[in-house]
C-alpha cells in the first residue's frame, strides 16, 4: 500500500507541472518563442551596452585610472550571463519544432517545459543586468601597489644574506635592520630581493616602501619619495615638510608597512618625515636600511645588523664567469687561468667582478688578457688601501674606453650630484658645448654620436640608464625624459680621476651655504660643479682663465653681482637652473663670449 501512495503522489506532482506549464500563469511551453524573441533581443542590447562601457573603461585607464569595483563586477556577470544564453539558443530549433497545438502543447511537454522556465529565467537576469548597468563613474584613482618590484641582477653568494635578512625582518621582535659593508659589495642588490620577496610572500604587510636617500639628506627628498607611494593625489607637492611630516604619519599610523631605506650616509630622523617608530603595538612595521657604516647602525638605533663582505674566491670565480660568459673563455687555452688571476684583482667586490668581467667578454686575443693583468698590477700596488685598490681595479674599465673624448664624457657625468637622473639630452648639449663631440644633427635634432657614446658607457656598466625623469613646468607636464645615473662607487672613481686628470673640482649635494674658495682652485679648474647646495649668494670675484663648465643649478641664489663674471673668458656651459629666486642676471654675462649653452 505503501508503494501505491508513493506513486500517486508522484502522478499527482508530475501532473501539477505539467499543468501548470501549460495552462498556469508560468505558460512557458506557450511563452516559449516570445520569450526567446525577447531574450536574444535584450541579449544584444546587453552586449552592445557592456562593449560601449569596456570602450570607456578603456579610455580611463589610459589616464592612469583604475577601472571600479562595481563595474568590475557587472562586466564580469555579462560575461557569464552571455554564455550561458549563447548556450541556450542553441538548442532553440530543437525546442521549437517540439511545438503543437499552436504552441500550447509539445511532443515532449516536460522537456519543453523545463527549457521555457529557463529561457523566461535568463530573460529576467538580463533585463536585471540591463538595468544595473548605469554608473556614474567608471573609474576612480588607483590605488598604490602594495610592493613597487624592481628590476634584478644575476647575483651569487647572496642567497644566505637573503636568507638571513628576511628571517630577521620576519622576527616578531624585530622592528630595525641595518645592512652594512663597502661600496659596491651588493647592499642595494640584498634590499631589492627583499622587495621583491615582499611581493611574492604572504606577509600581512599593507605597504612597502623604497627610498633612496644618498650622502646629500635630504628630507623633503625622503618625504616626497614616501608620498608618491602614499597619495595619489599631487596636493602635498605644495605642503610645508612639517604638513608633509604630518601626512606621512597619519596614514603610516593605520597601516603596518616597510620602509626600505637605501644608501644612508648619517641618521636619519624619522619623526622630522613623519615616520612612526616601529613598534610590537604599531601594527609590527619594519625598517630596513643600508649604509657603508656600521656607525649609521648604532645611531638607527638598529635592532639587527647584518654586515655584508666581499665574495669568496669560488663564489668570485662563479660571478666573474657568468660575466665574462662562456665563448670568450674558450677562445684560447690559457685563457681561464689569466682570467682568475684577473678575477683574482677585483677583491671579490661584485661591482668590480660585473664592470671588469663585462669589459673583458669583447677581448678575444689571449695577449689582451696578459695586457689586462700587466695594467691591472700595476695600478693596485700604487694604492695601499682597499678602498684606493677597488677604484684602480675599476679605473680599468675607464682606461678601457675607446677615445680620450669618450673618458672625458664619462668622466663629465660625476659633476652631478650622487645618484642624480641626467638628463640625456642635456648632457649631449654639455658635450658639445665642451667640444667632446660634434654638434651634427638628424632631420629629427638628435646627435647621434651622444646617444652611440651614452649607449657604450652604458654596455660597459660605467653609467645606468635611469627608468626616466619627469620634466613639468607649472602649467604642463611635458612627459619623461630617458636619463643615466652613475653607481656612487663609480663616481667616486671618476672622482678621483676627474680631480687630477680633467682639473674638475666637484662640490655638489653637501649642504653648502657659501661657495668655499678656499677649497677650489679657481685658476686651474676646467670644471666646477657646486649644483644643489643651498647657496644664497655670491660675493667673490674669481680668476678663471681656464674655467670650461660652471654648474650653480639647484640653489637658493637671489642674485649674482656682475664681478663675479668677469674673468671667465673660456666659459662655454653655465647652469643656473632652478634657483627659484633668482629673477635677474648681470649685464656683465653678456660679456662670456665663448658661452655656446646656458640653462
Amino acid at each position: 500500500m505503501g508503494i501505491g501512495v508513493s506513486l500517486d503522489r508522484t502522478c499527482d506532482q508530475a501532473l501539477d507541472q505539467t499543468g501548470s506549464c501549460l495552462f498556469g500563469d508560468r505558460n512557458y511551453i506557450h511563452m516559449m518563442k516570445t520569450n526567446l524573441d525577447a531574450l536574444e533581443t535584450a541579449m544584444q542590447e546587453l552586449r552592445e551596452k557592456r562593449d560601449d562601457i569596456a570602450r570607456k573603461v578603456s579610455i580611463e585607464e589610459d589616464k592612469g585610472l583604475e577601472q571600479l569595483a562595481q563595474v568590475k563586477g557587472w562586466r564580469s556577470r555579462v560575461a557569464s550571463i552571455d554564455s550561458q544564453v549563447s548556450d541556450l539558443l542553441k538548442s532553440r530549433e530543437t525546442e521549437t519544432k517540439r511545438l503543437c497545438l499552436f504552441r500550447y502543447f509539445s511532443k515532449n511537454c516536460i522537456s519543453s517545459c523545463k527549457y521555457g522556465k529557463d529561457v523566461s529565467k535568463k530573460l529576467i537576469e538580463v533585463k536585471e543586468l540591463l538595468s544595473k548597468g548605469v554608473f556614474e563613474e567608471l573609474a576612480g584613482k588607483k590605488l598604490a601597489a602594495k610592493v613597487e618590484k624592481k628590476r634584478i641582477q644575476t647575483t651569487i653568494g647572496l642567497d644566505s644574506m637573503v636568507g638571513k635578512a628576511w628571517d630577521s625582518i620576519m622576527k616578531p621582535e624585530g622592528r630595525t635592520l641595518g645592512i652594512y659593508g663597502m661600496g659596491g659589495v651588493g647592499k642595494t642588490t640584498l634590499l631589492t630581493h627583499i622587495n621583491n620577496k615582499l611581493e611574492k610572500e604572504v606577509n600581512g604587510f599593507d605597504v612597502v616602501i623604497w627610498v633612496v636617500v644618498s650622502k646629500d639628506l635630504q628630507y623633503k627628498g625622503i618625504q616626497d619619495q614616501i608620498l608618491r607611494r602614499l597619495r595619489a593625489d599631487k596636493e602635498w607637492e605644495g605642503e610645508r615638510e612639517d604638513e608633509k611630516a604630518s601626512s606621512i604619519a597619519n596614514i603610516l599610523g593605520r597601516k603596518k608597512f616597510v620602509l626600505l631605506l637605501d644608501d644612508l650616509w648619517n641618521e636619519v630622523d624619522l619623526n622630522k618625515i613623519g615616520v612612526p617608530h616601529p613598534t610590537q603595538e604599531n601594527k609590527g612595521s619594519k625598517i630596513v636600511f643600508t649604509t657603508r657604516s656600521k656607525e649609521v647602525c648604532k645611531r638607527m638605533e638598529a635592532d639587527d645588523e647584518l654586515k655584508i663582505d666581499c665574495l669568496s674566491k669560488n663564489e668570485a670565480w662563479e660571478l666573474f664567469q657568468n660575466a665574462v660568459g662562456e665563448d670568450p673563455l674558450k677562445r684560447h687555452q690559457d685563457i681561464p687561468a689569466l682570467a682568475k688571476q684577473i678575477c683574482e684583482k677585483c677583491y671579490g667586490l661584485p661591482l668590480a667582478l660585473n664592470v671588469i668581467g663585462k669589459a673583458m667578454s669583447c677581448k678575444e686575443d689571449v695577449h689582451e688578457w696578459r695586457d689586462a693583468i700587466d695594467v691591472l698590477s700595476t695600478s693596485s700596488h700604487e694604492f695601499p688601501g682597499m678602498e684606493e685598490k677597488i677604484l684602480s681595479v675599476l679605473k680599468f674599465s675607464y682606461d678601457g674606453l675607446e677615445t680620450e673624448k669618450m673618458k672625458s664624457c664619462f668622466l663629465y657625468c660625476s659633476l652631478f650630484p650622487e645618484d642624480y637622473e641626467i638628463d640625456i639630452e642635456d648632457l649631449i648639449e654639455y658635450w658639445i658645448s665642451e667640444g667632446f663631440i660634434n654638434g651634427k644633427r638628424d632631420e629629427d635634432g638628435s646627435n647621434n654620436q651622444g646617444h652611440v657614446i651614452i649607449g657604450s658607457l652604458v654596455r660597459a656598466h660605467l653609467l645606468m640608464e635611469s627608468e626616466t625623469t619627469v620634466k613639468e613646468s607649472s602649467f604642463f607636464q611635458l612627459g619623461f625624459i630617458p636619463a643615466v645615473k652613475m653607481h656612487d662607487v663609480l663616481r667616486e672613481m671618476a672622482l678621483w680621476i676627474g680631480k687630477e686628470e680633467e682639473k674638475q673640482c666637484v662640490k655638489s649635494g653637501v649642504k653648502l651655504s657659501s661657495i668655499p674658495n678656499d677649497d677650489i682652485n679657481w685658476s686651474v679648474s676646467r670644471r666646477i660643479s657646486l649644483m644643489s647646495n643651498q647657496i644664497e649668494k655670491i660675493s667673490c670675484c674669481p680668476k678663471c682663465p681656464n674655467l670650461l663648465t660652471l654648474f650653480l643649478g639647484d640653489n637658493d641664489l637671489k642674485g649674482i653681482p656682475g664681478k663675479f663674471f668677469q674673468f671667465m673668458p673660456s666659459l662655454v656651459v653655465l647652469d643656473l637652473s632652478r634657483n627659484r629666486s633668482l629673477r635677474d642676471l648681470p649685464e656683465e654675462i653678456c660679456r662670456l663670449t665663448s658661452l655656446q649653452y646656458s640653462v
